[in-house]
């Protein structure tokens, strides 16, 4: 049933890009591949990309002014840094990763897979050292790697109220301000966009 439901999406709006891999959060790294391979194929020639999660709430507006403030450059890559954030040997399936698979004890610096923003021409590179860099269970780890192999440096932002990794109560100044925020259900954007749009006489400080 869900195929066929994201079959008629597909079919009625085009919105929808599949490849033949089974969606799960092992296979979260070829999905991501498979974004920025989109990219190059058929959006070459855009300015900027943003790869975030289905259970992120964007402030667009804000990006956008983000965006037409930044210092921007061919290597442009922004979101929520990591830096010196260890590879888990533990047992907590989720984020442990084998010796085989990464045999270094720290990651190259990255950001959260929750909600990273780059330069289009940044991600043609992504997508060429993608092909000569052996994929990893962690998607956002990966694209590090990658950055690290290109020698490009993450673009750490001044405004630490920006992405939130984690969720945070819904306060209208804050998401006012913000322009990610994780760990937010379908129904709560909705209705935080609501909120947003109609209360836009509230003072924020």
């Amino acid at each position: 049933i869900l195929a066929l439901s994201i079959e008629d999406e597909s079919i009625l709006y085009g919105d929808i890009i599949r490849q033949d891999f089974m969606d799960t959060y092992n296979n979260l790294t070829l999905k991501t591949i498979m974004a920025f391979r989109w990219v190059s194929e058929f959006c070459s020639n855009t300015k900027y990309i943003m790869k975030t999660d289905s259970d992120v709430f964007i402030n667009a507006g804000n990006l956008l002014m983000l965006l037409q403030n930044v210092n921007s450059s061919d290597s442009f890559f922004t979101g929520y840094p990591l830096i010196d954030n260890f590879s888990y040997r533990g047992f907590y399936r989720k984020r442990y990763i084998s010796y085989d698979e990464y045999p270094f004890k720290v990651y190259p610096p990255y950001c959260s897979g929750m909600g990273y923003i780059l330069d289009g021409k940044l991600a043609l590179k992504i997508y060429e050292m993608m092909s000569h860099v052996k994929p990893i269970k962690f998607e956002d780890v990966y694209v590090g790697i990658c950055l690290n192999i290109l020698n490009v440096n993450i673009h750490i932002l001044e405004d630490t109220q920006l992405f939130f990794l984690y969720k945070i109560n819904f306060n209208i100044c804050k998401y006012r301000h913000l322009i990610a925020v994780h760990g937010v259900s379908s129904s709560e954007m909705i209705r935080f966009w609501q909120d947003l749009l109609t209360n836009t006489s509230l003072t924020c400080h």
